[in-house]
C-alpha cells in the first residue's frame, strides 16, 4: 500500500513533465522510518503517480511511456482524444492504491519535499473529529510570489467585483477581495470554501462517495463543484501553508488564451446552474461577457498609446474568446 496517489492529467506538457517528475521522486528523501504516520500505518512506498494522457501530440506521451518503464511508481493510462480533465481525473483515481489522492497539475513542480507534513495535518483533522474534505496547500508563482489558491465559493456580486475590475483596484477590502481572499496573508492554516485543482487532496472513499469530478465539466470549476458538494454533505475544506508548490499558473492553458477565457466562462455558467438556478447562470454568463469585453477595449486602447504588440494580441484574444462563446464554437 502507498500513502499518497498523484493524479496528474497531460495535454501537451512536455515543457513542464521533467521538473514535476523530479520533485515527485525528491519525495522520498523526505520520509523518515519514524514517520508520525508511520506510527499508525505501514507503506511499502510514499508515493505513486498516475498519468492519464489525453491525446498528446508534442512527445510528452512517448516520454511518460519511458518514464513509467523506468519507474515502477509511475503508470500511464492512453487516450487517443481529448476527454477533458474530469473524465480523465476520474479513471485516473479508480487505478489508485492509496487512501489519500492528490490532483496536481503538470506544470507544478512540489517544493516542499517532506510528505509527512502534510500528512500530520490530515491525520490530525481526523483525530479530532473534523470531517476533513478537500485541502489544498500554499502554491507560489515561479518568482516566489503567491498565488491564490483558496478561495471562497463564486456569487454574483463577486463575478461583478471582478468584471468591473473592483477585485483588483481594492486587493485588501475584505468585500471586493472576498473572492480570491487577497484580504488574508495565507499565512495559516483555515477553513475556506474551495481549493485550487492545481494541488487538491482528498480520501479516495470520500472521493467516489461524491461521485468523484461532475463529468459534464470539460475544465474548470470542477474544483469548485466538488467542494461546495463537500460543504453541502457536512465536510470541511482547509488550506494549509507549511506544504507548499510551485504553479505555473495555467501555462499550457495559456497557449491558447482565447480558448482558455472561453472554457473558464463556460465552466462558470454551468457551476451557477448547477448550483443556484438559470437566472443567475445568465446574470454570470453576461457579467463575464461584459469583463471579457471591458479587457478587449482596455488592452486595445493601451495598444493604441504603447503600441505594444503584446496588448493587441491580448485583446485579440478576449474578441476571440467572445466570439467562440457566442457563436458556440
Amino acid at each position: 500500500m502507498k500513502i499518497l496517489s498523484f493524479i496528474i492529467v497531460n495535454y501537451n506538457g512536455m515543457d513542464f513533465l521533467n521538473g514535476l517528475l523530479e520533485s515527485l521522486e525528491e519525495l522520498n528523501t523526505g520520509y523518515g522510518e519514524k514517520s508520525a504516520v508511520n506510527y499508525k500505518k505501514s507503506y511499502d512506498s510514499v508515493w505513486e503517480a498516475i498519468f492519464f494522457d489525453n491525446g498528446s501530440t508534442d512527445g510528452s506521451l512517448e516520454f511518460l511511456r519511458e518514464k513509467c518503464l523506468m519507474n515502477t511508481n509511475l503508470r500511464l493510462i492512453e487516450s487517443k482524444t481529448n476527454t477533458g480533465f474530469c473524465f480523465a481525473s476520474n479513471e485516473a483515481a479508480r487505478q489508485a492504491e492509496s487512501e489519500y489522492l492528490v490532483f496536481l497539475n503538470p506544470d507544478t513542480v512540489i517544493k516542499t519535499k517532506n510528505p509527512d507534513i502534510l500528512l500530520s495535518f490530515v491525520e490530525e483533522k481526523a483525530d479530532s473529529g473534523d470531517r476533513m474534505g478537500a485541502l489544498g496547500v500554499k502554491t507560489l508563482n515561479i518568482d516566489g510570489t503567491l498565488q491564490f489558491s483558496c478561495r471562497t465559493f463564486p456569487t454574483i456580486a463577486r463575478q461583478f467585483y471582478e468584471s468591473f475590475f473592483l477585485a483588483k483596484l481594492f486587493r485588501k477590502s475584505r468585500i471586493f477581495g472576498s473572492y480570491f481572499m487577497t484580504w488574508w496573508d495565507h499565512r495559516e492554516s483555515r477553513e475556506v470554501d474551495w481549493v485550487s485543482g492545481s494541488f487538491l487532496l482528498i480520501k479516495k472513499e470520500l472521493f467516489f462517495s461524491m461521485n468523484g469530478f461532475d463529468e459534464d465539466y470539460f475544465m474548470y470549476s470542477e474544483d469548485t463543484d466538488l467542494c461546495k458538494r463537500l460543504k453541502k454533505k457536512g465536510y470541511k475544506n482547509y488550506y494549509f501553508p507549511d506544504f507548499e508548490i510551485i504553479h505555473l499558473d495555467s501555462a499550457i492553458a495559456l497557449r491558447d488564451f482565447a480558448n482558455r477565457e472561453k472554457g473558464i466562462w463556460k465552466s462558470r455558467k454551468l457551476y451557477f446552474e448547477k448550483n443556484h438556478s438559470g437566472k443567475h447562470a445568465l446574470v454570470i454568463s453576461f457579467l463575464c461577457f461584459c469583463g471579457n469585453l471591458k479587457r478587449a477595449f482596455l488592452f486595445l486602447l493601451l495598444y493604441l498609446f504603447t503600441f505594444k504588440r503584446k496588448n493587441i494580441i491580448r485583446s485579440c484574444n478576449y474578441f476571440k474568446a467572445i466570439k467562440s462563446y457566442l457563436s458556440g464554437s
